[in-house]
Protein backbone atom coordinates (compact mmCIF):
# COMPACT_ATOMS: atom_id res chain seq x y z
CA UNK A 1 0.00 0.00 0.00
CA UNK A 2 2.47 2.11 -0.86
CA UNK A 3 1.10 4.45 -3.70
CA UNK A 4 1.60 7.91 -1.99
CA UNK A 5 5.41 7.10 -2.62
CA UNK A 6 4.94 7.52 -6.37
CA UNK A 7 2.72 9.84 -7.37
CA UNK A 8 2.58 13.59 -8.84
CA UNK A 9 5.38 12.26 -11.31
CA UNK A 10 7.87 12.97 -7.57
CA UNK A 11 10.88 10.50 -7.59
CA UNK A 12 11.07 8.92 -4.23
CA UNK A 13 15.69 9.34 -4.66
CA UNK A 14 17.49 12.00 -2.59
CA UNK A 15 14.29 13.40 -1.13
CA UNK A 16 14.61 13.56 2.97
CA UNK A 17 11.69 14.10 4.70
CA UNK A 18 12.42 17.13 7.08
CA UNK A 19 11.46 17.27 10.70
CA UNK A 20 9.91 20.57 10.08
CA UNK A 21 6.94 18.86 8.27
CA UNK A 22 6.70 16.94 11.84
CA UNK A 23 5.98 20.58 13.59
CA UNK A 24 3.30 21.19 10.43
CA UNK A 25 1.62 18.37 10.86
CA UNK A 26 1.27 18.65 14.50
CA UNK A 27 0.13 22.35 14.07
CA UNK A 28 -2.47 21.62 11.61
CA UNK A 29 -4.04 18.72 13.52
CA UNK A 30 -4.17 20.08 16.76
CA UNK A 31 -5.79 23.24 15.44
CA UNK A 32 -8.47 20.85 13.97
CA UNK A 33 -8.84 19.32 16.99
CA UNK A 34 -9.15 22.06 19.59
CA UNK A 35 -11.42 24.16 17.21
CA UNK A 36 -14.22 21.92 18.03
CA UNK A 37 -12.82 20.09 21.77
CA UNK A 38 -13.45 22.59 24.04
CA UNK A 39 -17.44 23.38 22.46
CA UNK A 40 -17.98 19.51 22.03
CA UNK A 41 -19.47 18.90 25.19
CA UNK A 42 -21.92 21.98 24.97
CA UNK A 43 -22.92 20.94 21.29
CA UNK A 44 -23.68 17.51 22.07
CA UNK A 45 -25.62 18.58 24.97
CA UNK A 46 -28.64 19.77 22.82
CA UNK A 47 -28.71 15.68 21.91
CA UNK A 48 -28.38 13.82 24.92
CA UNK A 49 -29.09 14.44 28.54
CA UNK A 50 -25.86 16.64 30.73
CA UNK A 51 -25.61 13.35 32.82
CA UNK A 52 -24.93 11.21 29.87
CA UNK A 53 -22.11 13.69 28.20
CA UNK A 54 -19.67 11.27 30.05
CA UNK A 55 -21.09 8.18 29.29
CA UNK A 56 -20.76 9.13 24.87
CA UNK A 57 -17.19 10.39 25.89
CA UNK A 58 -16.33 7.41 27.54
CA UNK A 59 -17.46 5.41 24.63
CA UNK A 60 -15.24 7.35 22.40
CA UNK A 61 -12.44 6.42 24.62
CA UNK A 62 -13.49 2.71 25.23
CA UNK A 63 -13.24 2.42 21.50
CA UNK A 64 -9.96 4.16 21.02
CA UNK A 65 -8.41 1.71 23.55
CA UNK A 66 -9.55 -1.21 21.20
CA UNK A 67 -7.83 0.53 18.26
CA UNK A 68 -4.92 1.23 20.35
CA UNK A 69 -4.21 -2.40 20.39
CA UNK A 70 -4.79 -3.39 17.32
CA UNK A 71 -3.01 -0.89 15.56
CA UNK A 72 0.83 -2.55 15.20
CA UNK A 73 -1.07 -4.93 12.60
CA UNK A 74 -2.76 -2.64 10.92
CA UNK A 75 0.34 -0.51 10.68
CA UNK A 76 1.80 -3.47 9.16
CA UNK A 77 0.03 -4.08 6.56
CA UNK A 78 -0.55 -0.50 5.29
CA UNK A 79 1.73 1.48 7.11
CA UNK A 80 1.91 4.74 8.85
CA UNK A 81 1.30 7.70 6.01
CA UNK A 82 -1.72 5.55 5.13
CA UNK A 83 -3.13 4.67 7.82
CA UNK A 84 -2.94 8.21 9.11
CA UNK A 85 -4.92 9.25 5.64
CA UNK A 86 -7.48 6.95 6.23
CA UNK A 87 -8.00 7.72 9.82
CA UNK A 88 -8.10 11.65 8.91
CA UNK A 89 -10.16 10.51 5.76
CA UNK A 90 -12.87 9.07 8.57
CA UNK A 91 -12.63 12.48 10.58
CA UNK A 92 -13.58 14.62 8.05
CA UNK A 93 -16.79 12.43 7.61
CA UNK A 94 -17.70 12.81 11.19
CA UNK A 95 -17.21 15.87 11.61
CA UNK A 96 -19.36 16.53 8.87
CA UNK A 97 -22.12 14.40 10.12
CA UNK A 98 -22.24 15.53 13.33
CA UNK A 99 -22.25 19.44 11.96
CA UNK A 100 -24.78 18.94 9.71
CA UNK A 101 -27.02 16.69 12.61
CA UNK A 102 -29.13 15.52 10.43
CA UNK A 103 -30.64 12.72 12.93
CA UNK A 104 -30.18 12.11 16.71
CA UNK A 105 -28.39 8.39 15.89
CA UNK A 106 -26.57 9.27 13.14
CA UNK A 107 -25.09 12.60 15.04
CA UNK A 108 -24.29 10.56 18.54
CA UNK A 109 -22.20 7.81 16.52
CA UNK A 110 -20.35 9.96 14.27
CA UNK A 111 -19.33 12.15 17.64
CA UNK A 112 -18.66 8.99 19.29
CA UNK A 113 -16.43 8.03 16.24
CA UNK A 114 -14.74 11.40 16.45
CA UNK A 115 -13.86 11.08 19.62
CA UNK A 116 -12.13 7.34 19.28
CA UNK A 117 -10.15 8.23 16.12
CA UNK A 118 -8.23 11.67 17.51
CA UNK A 119 -6.41 10.04 19.62
CA UNK A 120 -4.65 7.30 17.95
CA UNK A 121 -3.94 10.34 15.07
CA UNK A 122 -1.86 11.66 17.55
CA UNK A 123 0.19 8.46 18.39
CA UNK A 124 0.57 8.55 14.10
CA UNK A 125 2.04 11.92 14.73
CA UNK A 126 4.63 10.24 17.16
CA UNK A 127 5.62 7.53 14.63
CA UNK A 128 6.73 10.06 12.36
CA UNK A 129 8.29 12.05 14.89
CA UNK A 130 10.54 9.46 16.82
CA UNK A 131 11.26 7.43 13.21
CA UNK A 132 12.87 10.42 12.22
CA UNK A 133 14.68 11.15 14.96
CA UNK A 134 16.18 7.93 15.25
CA UNK A 135 18.33 6.99 18.05
CA UNK A 136 19.64 10.31 18.70
CA UNK A 137 18.70 11.62 22.37
CA UNK A 138 20.29 14.69 21.97
CA UNK A 139 18.56 17.33 21.54
CA UNK A 140 15.46 15.11 21.65
CA UNK A 141 13.96 17.40 24.76
CA UNK A 142 14.33 20.69 22.91
CA UNK A 143 12.40 19.09 19.93
CA UNK A 144 9.75 17.74 21.69
CA UNK A 145 9.43 21.41 23.88
CA UNK A 146 9.34 22.95 20.84
CA UNK A 147 6.96 20.52 18.89
CA UNK A 148 4.83 21.31 22.02
CA UNK A 149 4.83 24.86 22.04
CA UNK A 150 3.85 25.06 18.59
CA UNK A 151 1.04 22.48 18.87
CA UNK A 152 0.38 25.38 21.88
CA UNK A 153 0.03 28.28 19.67
CA UNK A 154 -2.08 26.08 17.18
CA UNK A 155 -4.39 25.53 20.19
CA UNK A 156 -4.57 29.46 21.53
CA UNK A 157 -5.48 30.33 17.63
CA UNK A 158 -7.72 27.51 17.34
CA UNK A 159 -9.77 28.54 20.71
CA UNK A 160 -9.89 32.30 19.40
CA UNK A 161 -11.54 31.32 15.87
CA UNK A 162 -13.83 29.35 17.86
CA UNK A 163 -15.16 32.70 19.58
CA UNK A 164 -14.83 34.51 16.41
CA UNK A 165 -16.47 31.98 14.67
CA UNK A 166 -19.32 31.13 16.78
CA UNK A 167 -19.70 35.19 18.03
CA UNK A 168 -22.49 35.69 20.43
CA UNK A 169 -24.71 32.94 18.81
CA UNK A 170 -24.99 29.35 19.37
CA UNK A 171 -24.24 27.96 16.31
CA UNK A 172 -21.21 25.88 16.80
CA UNK A 173 -22.08 23.49 13.76
CA UNK A 174 -19.71 26.16 11.76
CA UNK A 175 -16.68 25.06 13.70
CA UNK A 176 -17.25 21.29 12.70
CA UNK A 177 -17.53 22.29 8.97
CA UNK A 178 -14.50 24.45 9.20
CA UNK A 179 -12.61 21.54 11.25
CA UNK A 180 -13.35 19.52 8.13
CA UNK A 181 -11.16 21.89 5.88
CA UNK A 182 -8.23 21.86 7.80
CA UNK A 183 -8.44 17.98 8.31
CA UNK A 184 -8.25 18.03 4.05
CA UNK A 185 -4.97 20.29 4.67
CA UNK A 186 -3.64 18.30 6.36
CA UNK A 187 -4.35 14.79 4.09
CA UNK A 188 -2.96 17.09 1.40
CA UNK A 189 0.75 18.12 3.57
CA UNK A 190 1.14 13.85 4.23
CA UNK A 191 0.34 13.29 0.81
CA UNK A 192 3.19 15.50 -0.76
CA UNK A 193 5.77 15.80 2.47
CA UNK A 194 5.49 12.04 3.83
CA UNK A 195 5.21 9.72 0.65
CA UNK A 196 9.20 8.87 1.29
CA UNK A 197 8.88 8.01 4.60
CA UNK A 198 9.84 3.80 5.31
CA UNK A 199 8.01 2.64 8.53
CA UNK A 200 10.41 1.28 11.49
CA UNK A 201 9.61 -2.37 12.10
CA UNK A 202 6.40 -2.75 14.40
CA UNK A 203 6.28 -5.34 17.04
CA UNK A 204 3.12 -6.96 18.11
CA UNK A 205 1.45 -5.66 21.13
CA UNK A 206 2.12 -8.39 23.66
CA UNK A 207 -0.02 -6.94 26.73
CA UNK A 208 0.39 -8.97 29.26
CA UNK A 209 4.55 -8.94 29.45
CA UNK A 210 4.34 -5.14 27.63
CA UNK A 211 2.69 -4.02 31.19
CA UNK A 212 4.77 -6.11 32.95
CA UNK A 213 8.37 -5.19 31.80
CA UNK A 214 7.00 -1.28 31.93
CA UNK A 215 5.94 -2.24 35.71
CA UNK A 216 9.57 -3.48 36.30
CA UNK A 217 11.07 -0.55 34.94
CA UNK A 218 10.37 2.01 37.43
CA UNK A 219 11.12 5.12 35.75
CA UNK A 220 8.58 3.96 33.01
CA UNK A 221 5.74 3.34 35.42
CA UNK A 222 6.61 6.55 37.30
CA UNK A 223 6.45 8.85 33.68
CA UNK A 224 3.44 6.41 32.64
CA UNK A 225 1.50 7.51 36.46
CA UNK A 226 2.54 11.00 35.85
CA UNK A 227 1.30 11.38 32.31
CA UNK A 228 -1.86 9.74 33.15
CA UNK A 229 -2.80 11.73 35.70
CA UNK A 230 -1.73 15.05 33.11
CA UNK A 231 -4.39 13.40 30.79
CA UNK A 232 -6.84 13.23 33.65
CA UNK A 233 -6.51 16.90 34.35
CA UNK A 234 -6.96 17.58 30.35
CA UNK A 235 -9.94 15.13 30.16
CA UNK A 236 -11.68 17.83 32.15
CA UNK A 237 -10.60 20.64 30.94
CA UNK A 238 -12.25 19.50 27.55
CA UNK A 239 -15.71 18.20 29.10
CA UNK A 240 -16.20 19.75 32.20
CA UNK A 241 -14.47 23.53 32.52
CA UNK A 242 -15.87 24.68 29.29
CA UNK A 243 -19.29 23.51 30.12
CA UNK A 244 -18.80 25.09 33.63
CA UNK A 245 -18.59 28.72 31.94
CA UNK A 246 -21.07 27.78 29.84
CA UNK A 247 -23.26 26.69 31.73
CA UNK A 248 -22.95 27.83 35.44
CA UNK A 249 -20.55 31.10 34.83
CA UNK A 250 -22.71 32.20 32.37
CA UNK A 251 -19.98 33.33 29.97
CA UNK A 252 -20.87 33.73 26.02
CA UNK A 253 -18.64 31.15 23.82
CA UNK A 254 -16.67 34.11 22.37
CA UNK A 255 -15.63 34.74 25.79
CA UNK A 256 -14.88 31.65 27.12
CA UNK A 257 -12.54 31.59 23.72
CA UNK A 258 -11.05 34.22 25.00
CA UNK A 259 -10.31 32.81 28.45
CA UNK A 260 -8.98 29.15 26.98
CA UNK A 261 -6.78 30.83 24.60
CA UNK A 262 -5.00 33.20 27.61
CA UNK A 263 -4.83 30.04 29.49
CA UNK A 264 -3.34 27.93 26.51
CA UNK A 265 -0.41 31.12 26.19
CA UNK A 266 1.10 29.34 29.04
CA UNK A 267 2.23 26.18 26.99
CA UNK A 268 3.18 28.39 23.85
CA UNK A 269 5.37 30.89 26.41
CA UNK A 270 6.93 27.43 28.83
CA UNK A 271 7.34 24.38 26.64
CA UNK A 272 9.97 25.11 24.65
CA UNK A 273 12.13 26.49 27.27
CA UNK A 274 11.01 23.32 30.05
CA UNK A 275 12.65 21.46 27.31
CA UNK A 276 15.74 22.92 26.61
CA UNK A 277 16.46 23.13 30.80
CA UNK A 278 15.51 19.88 30.68
CA UNK A 279 18.30 18.61 27.82
CA UNK A 280 21.04 20.73 29.26
CA UNK A 281 20.45 21.88 33.10
CA UNK A 282 17.99 20.73 35.21
CA UNK A 283 16.28 17.31 34.60
CA UNK A 284 12.64 16.56 34.35
CA UNK A 285 12.31 15.59 37.80
CA UNK A 286 11.82 19.21 39.94
CA UNK A 287 10.28 21.03 37.23
CA UNK A 288 7.48 17.69 37.07
CA UNK A 289 6.46 18.16 40.37
CA UNK A 290 6.21 22.09 40.70
CA UNK A 291 4.42 21.43 37.54
CA UNK A 292 1.98 19.22 39.82
CA UNK A 293 1.76 21.60 42.74
CA UNK A 294 0.77 24.64 40.59
CA UNK A 295 -1.62 22.17 38.94
CA UNK A 296 -2.82 21.32 42.52
CA UNK A 297 -3.50 24.94 43.51
CA UNK A 298 -5.17 26.15 40.40
CA UNK A 299 -7.48 23.05 40.29
CA UNK A 300 -9.03 23.88 43.49
CA UNK A 301 -9.09 27.40 43.45
CA UNK A 302 -11.73 27.04 40.29
CA UNK A 303 -14.41 25.38 43.06
CA UNK A 304 -14.20 29.11 44.64
CA UNK A 305 -14.28 31.22 41.53
CA UNK A 306 -17.73 31.35 40.64
CA UNK A 307 -18.10 34.80 41.06
CA UNK A 308 -14.95 36.07 39.23
CA UNK A 309 -14.96 38.28 36.01
CA UNK A 310 -13.41 37.30 32.64
CA UNK A 311 -10.01 38.67 33.70
CA UNK A 312 -9.80 36.70 37.23
CA UNK A 313 -10.58 33.65 34.97
CA UNK A 314 -7.97 34.24 32.56
CA UNK A 315 -5.27 34.64 34.98
CA UNK A 316 -7.00 31.37 36.66
CA UNK A 317 -6.11 29.23 33.39
CA UNK A 318 -3.04 30.72 33.04
CA UNK A 319 -1.55 29.13 36.33
CA UNK A 320 -3.63 26.10 35.23
CA UNK A 321 -1.80 25.48 32.08
CA UNK A 322 1.39 27.03 33.14
CA UNK A 323 1.69 23.97 35.44
CA UNK A 324 0.73 21.33 32.62
CA UNK A 325 2.92 22.84 30.07
CA UNK A 326 5.58 21.80 33.36
CA UNK A 327 4.00 18.54 33.70
CA UNK A 328 3.52 17.59 29.93
CA UNK A 329 7.29 19.00 28.79
CA UNK A 330 8.72 16.87 31.13
CA UNK A 331 7.00 13.91 30.84
CA UNK A 332 7.14 14.17 26.81
CA UNK A 333 10.80 14.61 27.17
CA UNK A 334 11.49 12.21 29.49
CA UNK A 335 9.68 9.50 28.01
CA UNK A 336 10.69 9.93 24.52
CA UNK A 337 14.17 9.87 25.42
CA UNK A 338 14.02 6.27 26.55
CA UNK A 339 11.99 5.13 23.33
CA UNK A 340 12.57 5.12 19.60
CA UNK A 341 10.80 4.64 16.49
CA UNK A 342 10.36 1.12 16.63
CA UNK A 343 9.17 1.11 20.29
CA UNK A 344 5.81 1.66 18.67
CA UNK A 345 4.75 -0.63 21.46
CA UNK A 346 5.49 1.49 24.00
CA UNK A 347 4.38 4.92 22.35
CA UNK A 348 0.71 2.85 21.82
CA UNK A 349 1.06 2.51 25.77
CA UNK A 350 2.31 5.65 26.44
CA UNK A 351 -0.58 7.31 24.05
CA UNK A 352 -3.04 4.61 25.20
CA UNK A 353 -3.24 6.92 28.37
CA UNK A 354 -5.00 9.94 26.89
CA UNK A 355 -8.12 7.30 26.09
CA UNK A 356 -7.70 5.72 29.57
CA UNK A 357 -7.35 9.04 31.26
CA UNK A 358 -10.31 10.51 29.00
CA UNK A 359 -12.42 7.34 29.87
CA UNK A 360 -11.67 7.62 33.84
CA UNK A 361 -11.97 11.19 33.49
CA UNK A 362 -15.22 11.27 32.11
CA UNK A 363 -17.04 8.71 34.79
CA UNK A 364 -15.04 10.65 37.61
CA UNK A 365 -16.86 13.48 36.93
CA UNK A 366 -20.49 11.73 35.97
CA UNK A 367 -19.86 10.35 39.62
CA UNK A 368 -19.11 13.59 41.22
CA UNK A 369 -22.08 15.41 39.71
CA UNK A 370 -23.99 12.82 41.30
CA UNK A 371 -22.94 14.14 44.66
CA UNK A 372 -21.37 17.49 44.77
CA UNK A 373 -22.34 20.35 42.87
CA UNK A 374 -20.83 21.40 39.73
CA UNK A 375 -18.15 23.89 41.26
CA UNK A 376 -16.90 21.50 43.89
CA UNK A 377 -16.10 18.71 42.08
CA UNK A 378 -12.88 20.36 40.90
CA UNK A 379 -11.88 19.55 44.62
CA UNK A 380 -11.93 15.95 43.52
CA UNK A 381 -9.77 16.60 40.59
CA UNK A 382 -7.05 18.56 42.70
CA UNK A 383 -7.26 15.65 44.77
CA UNK A 384 -5.61 13.38 42.11
CA UNK A 385 -3.13 16.39 41.01
CA UNK A 386 -1.84 15.62 44.91
CA UNK A 387 -0.72 12.40 44.09
CA UNK A 388 1.55 13.46 41.25
CA UNK A 389 3.54 15.80 43.43
CA UNK A 390 4.62 12.55 45.37
CA UNK A 391 5.09 9.90 42.46
CA UNK A 392 7.65 12.22 40.70
CA UNK A 393 10.22 11.40 43.87
CA UNK A 394 10.37 8.16 42.26
CA UNK A 395 12.23 9.14 38.70
CA UNK A 396 15.65 8.57 38.19
CA UNK A 397 16.38 11.99 36.75
CA UNK A 398 18.23 12.33 33.96
CA UNK A 399 20.52 15.15 35.26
Amino acid sequence: MDFYRNTLFFSTRHNPIRFWFVYLISIVFTFQNLLVAYSSSTYIGQFVKSEQIGILFSLGAFSSIIIFFLLPTILKKYGNVFTTIGLMLITITTLGLVGTAVNFSITVISFVLFLTISPIIYLNIDIFSETLIGKNDVGTGGKRGLALSLMSAAAVFSTISMGWLVGDNSNLSVLFYTSMLVGIFFIAIIVFAFRHFYDPIYRQIQFISLIKDSWNNSDIKTVFTAHFLLQLFFSWTIIYIPLFLATEVGFSWQDIGYIISVGLFAYVLFEYPIGIMADRYIGEKEMMAVGFLVLTLATASISFATSMGIVGWMILMFMSRAGASLVEATTESYFFKKVHGEDANLMSLFRLLRPLANLAGALLGSVCLLFLPFNLIFLCLAFFMVGGIFITTYLHDTK
